[in-house]
């Protein structure tokens, strides 16, 4: 029997440093391909896989909070981070020992940051929304 997991228990690590965050949106991972028509009689297409011309794209939205704690300077438009980020997904609340899925994002630069809508009348939490591209995404599903 499979069992599903819950998408509420994550963290994401930024230069070794957890993350707090509302939200990471839906992130793709795209490989392109090229057909070969084959000649003569024949009647199929060779599949062949094409260098990679789009990076990993995703978007993380948090709340913005008093004293920050130095990860404002990370989410700088245009900071390309050192380390890889890695997002755990874990099954059971708080327990990232042994998570049911790791995403490790490399090679990351901080192309844009979006800022919530500030109403007067209805109560909200400001947030930002960070969009980062990534040369490569691993997956690893224990």
């Amino acid at each position: 029997m499979n069992k599903a997991y819950p998408n509420m228990n994550f963290v994401l690590l930024v230069e070794g440093r957890e993350t707090a965050c509302r939200s990471v949106r839906a992130f793709e991972h795209e490989t392109e391909y090229e057909t070969i028509q084959e000649g003569g009689v024949n009647d199929y297409v060779h599949i062949r896989r094409k260098p990679s011309s789009k990076p990993v794209t995703f978007q993380m939205e948090r709340y913005r909070t008093a004293g920050e704690d130095g990860s404002e300077e990370l989410f700088n438009v245009g900071t390309a981070l050192k380390q890889d980020m890695v997002l755990m997904v874990s099954g059971v609340q708080g327990d990232f020992k042994n998570p049911v899925a790791q995403f490790t994002f490399s090679g990351c630069i901080v192309t844009g940051k979006h800022y919530s809508e500030l109403e007067a009348e209805k109560s909200g939490l400001l947030t930002e929304t960070v969009t980062i591209i990534c040369e490569r995404l691993t997956v690893t599903l224990p």
